[in-house]
């Protein structure tokens, strides 16, 4: 279980966030387009929980500006 926490804390929501600013976009709107509760990414946000690899498919398919590499890793800038 050691394992899995240190995981965790090399994901984080805050890059979603500010990718989410970047793009001047509320969680609420992303939530909306994609047809997902907002809980469900502010739990994300606050490093609660993971998104799924389907979620973030989603979201790079429908905001290709939005740059998944630095959503995942926090490198790089936040729009492409």
């Amino acid at each position: 279980m050691a394992g899995r926490r240190e995981k965790k804390s090399n994901i984080q929501g805050k890059w979603l966030k500010e990718a989410l600013a970047a793009q001047e976009m509320s969680v609420y709107r992303l939530a909306k387009e994609l047809g997902y509760s907002r809980e469900k990414f502010y739990r994300h946000i606050g490093n609660k929980t993971y998104l799924s690899s389907e979620s973030l498919a989603e979201i790079a398919s429908k905001f290709p500006t939005m740059n998944m590499r630095y959503v995942l890793t926090g490198e790089g800038k936040p729009v492409n």
